[in-house]
C-alpha cells in the first residue's frame, strides 16, 4: 500500500463497515461512512464524516470504482442509488460503483445557508441593468453569504476540492486499495484531476469525462462557459428551424436568436404564467429553463416544447419545471430536494483566489455582449458572489500534472455547452499522462451516449486497453431521456454564483 501522509494514521488506518441504507428501497445497496478532518493541516482539529454508498457489481467484481457526476454539488451517492441510468451493463458486471457526497454536499457535513423560501426568492429574482437592479442583485448575494456564514460558519473555509481530493485517498485506504479506480464527470473531472495532481502514484484506471480548464481563472471559465452555451443553443436553433414549426421567429439562426432575445428581455417586467400563480416563469428562470436542454441533444425537443408555450401561448410552465430541475427544486412545493445550489457557491469560490477587479469586470462583461450576447445577461454579475466570499484559494486551480501517474483518459464533446471542448484539449496536455478521447455530438459528456467512446472507456476500465490514440467518435442519436434531471454534469453560474467551468 501506499505511504501514509504523516499525522494521518488514524484516519488511513480506517475500515469501511457497509451497512443497509434509509435511504435506499434496494437490499443490494449498501451506505458507509468514513472520517476525515476538517482541516488536513490541523488532524488533531475537528472532524467531519463522509458519506458513501455502494452498488454492487452484477458479475464477479474486479473491485470498486468511485465516482462523482459533477456540480461542484451534485451527490455521488446518488449516483450509486441510481447507477444503471449512469454507467453501461458491461462496467456495471465488472465493477462494484461507490458513490460519495464530497464535503459540503448532501450527507457529508452538509453546506446550509437559507431557508428554502428565502432561497427560492434569490434564485427567482431578475435585475435590470440599472443602477437600482445592480443594487439589489448585491443585495442579494451578501444575504445568502451571510446566511452561509451564519448556518455553516468557518467550515465553510474547508469546503474546496484540494480538500475533498484528499478525502478520497482516505476512502481509497478504507476501501483497501492500492490504487484508485475512478470515473469523474464535468466537475468531477476537476477533482479527479485534483486527486490525481495530488496522489500521482495512487492512480489506477481514470476517465475524465467532460472535462474542464484549470488553468483558467473564476472570470475566464465563466467566460468560456457562457460561449458553450451559447454555441450549443445556435446549434438547437439551426435544429429547430429545421424541424419546422419552429416557434422563435425568423428565417436564419440569427434572426430566430434575435426573436428569443426580445421575448427573455420581456419576461423581466412580464413574468409569464404558470400553473402556480403565486410562482410565475422570471426571467432568471427563463434563462435556467433553456439552459437544462442543451445539456443533451435528445432534450431538444422539450426546449421547443418549452418555447413554445411560452412565446406562442404566455405559459412558462414547461420551462420553469425543467429550471427547476437544474437546481433540484420541486416545481409543485418549491421546496430544494438537497444542498447542491448551496454547496456550489460555496465550492466555486474557494476554489479561486478572490478577484475584486471591477474593471476586469466590466471589460469581461462587455466581451460577454459580443461573444455570447443571448446568455450574456446570465453569466454577467457572478464575478460579485464570490469576490463577497469570505474563503478563497491563494491561486488558480492548475495545471494538473500528475507526473508519472497511470494513463489518465480525458473525453471532450464537440458541442459540449458546460465544459466546452477546449477544456478537454487543455486539461489532456496538462496531464503528463493524459490521453484526449473526443465525441463530435453535442450535449454535456460523452459516456453512454456515443456507443463509440462508452465501448473504448469500458474497454479501459474492465481490460486496461487505452484508446487509439486521438480517438474521435462520430456524432451519433443519444439514448437518454429527458426525466429525471441527472444531466450529470455542471450548471452554469446565473447571476448570484461563480462558474467552475
Amino acid at each position: 500500500m501506499p505511504p501514509v501522509p504523516a499525522g494521518l494514521e488514524r484516519f488511513y488506518e480506517q475500515e469501511l463497515t457497509w451497512g443497509d441504507c434509509e435511504d435506499s428501497e434496494s437490499e443490494a445497496i449498501s451506505c458507509a461512512t468514513l472520517e476525515v478532518p476538517l482541516n488536513y493541516e490541523d488532524p488533531e482539529g475537528e472532524t467531519i464524516e463522509i458519506a458513501l454508498k455502494r452498488s454492487p457489481a452484477t458479475g464477479d467484481s474486479l473491485g470498486p470504482l468511485l465516482v462523482n457526476p459533477g456540480g461542484p454539488g451534485s451527490s455521488g451517492r446518488d449516483v450509486a442509488e441510481s447507477a444503471k441510468s449512469y454507467f453501461s451493463a458491461n462496467l456495471l458486471q465488472a465493477y462494484d460503483i461507490i458513490g460519495f457526497d464530497p464535503r459540503g454536499v448532501g450527507l457529508s457535513a452538509p453546506i446550509d445557508c437559507l431557508p428554502d423560501e428565502e432561497l427560492g426568492e434569490i434564485v427567482d429574482a431578475s435585475y435590470p441593468d440599472t443602477e437600482e437592479g445592480d443594487l439589489r442583485a448585491k443585495a442579494d448575494a451578501k444575504r445568502a453569504i451571510a446566511g452561509c456564514k451564519a448556518e455553516t460558519g468557518e467550515a465553510l473555509k474547508y469546503m474546496g476540492t484540494i480538500s475533498a481530493a484528499k478525502d478520497m485517498d482516505v476512502i481509497r485506504a478504507a476501501m483497501d486499495r492500492p490504487k484508485l479506480d475512478y470515473f469523474g464527470f464535468s466537475y468531477g473531472t476537476h477533482l479527479g484531476a485534483q486527486y490525481a495532481d495530488l496522489f500521482p502514484a495512487n492512480v489506477g484506471r481514470m476517465v475524465l469525462d467532460g472535462a474542464i480548464d484549470p488553468e483558467l481563472d473564476a472570470l475566464e471559465s465563466n467566460h468560456f462557459q457562457a460561449v458553450g452555451f451559447e454555441k450549443a443553443l445556435r446549434a438547437y436553433t439551426q435544429y429547430c428551424l429545421d424541424e419546422g414549426n419552429c416557434p422563435l421567429e425568423g428565417d436564419t439562426v440569427d434572426e430566430a436568436l434575435a426573436s428569443l432575445r426580445s421575448a427573455i428581455e420581456d419576461s423581466l417586467d412580464n413574468p409569464l404564467p404558470t400553473n402556480d400563480p403565486d410562482r410565475p416563469l422570471t426571467q432568471a428562470m427563463f434563462y435556467t429553463g433553456i439552459a437544462i436542454p442543451l445539456y443533451d441533444d435528445s432534450s431538444w425537443q422539450y426546449l421547443t416544447e418549452g418555447l413554445r408555450l411560452a412565446i406562442v401561448n404566455n405559459d412558462g410552465t414547461l420551462l420553469q419545471y425543467m429550471g427547476d430541475l437544474m437546481i433540484s427544486r420541486d416545481t409543485e412545493t418549491g421546496a430544494f430536494l438537497d444542498n447542491s445550489l448551496e454547496a456550489r457557491w460555496a465550492i466555486n469560490c474557494v476554489d479561486y483566489p478572490k478577484d475584486t477587479d471591477e474593471a476586469a469586470w466590466e471589460k469581461a462583461d462587455k466581451q460577454l455582449e459580443k461573444d455570447a450576447p443571448t446568455f450574456a445577461p446570465f453569466f454577467q454579475g457572478s464575478e460579485y458572489f464570490c469576490s463577497e466570499w469570505p474563503y478563497h484559494a491563494d491561486k488558480v486551480p492548475g495545471p494538473f500534472t500528475a507526473p508519472g501517474s497511470a494513463p489518465i483518459i480525458v473525453v471532450g464533446t464537440s458541442g459540449d455547452p458546460a465544459t466546452p471542448y477546449e477544456s478537454a484539449v487543455n486539461m489532456a496536455k496538462q496531464l503528463d499522462n493524459g490521453h484526449l478521447v473526443t465525441w463530435e455530438g453535442e450535449g454535456h459528456t460523452a459516456y453512454n451516449r456515443s456507443d463509440c467512446v462508452t465501448a473504448a472507456l469500458d474497454d479501459f476500465f474492465i481490460r486496461g486497453v487505452l484508446p487509439d490514440e486521438g480517438l474521435t467518435c462520430p456524432a451519433s442519436s443519444a439514448d437518454n431521456e429527458f426525466d429525471d434531471g441527472e444531466s450529470g454534469g455542471d450548471e452554469p453560474a446565473g447571476d448570484e454564483e461563480s462558474s467552475e467551468n
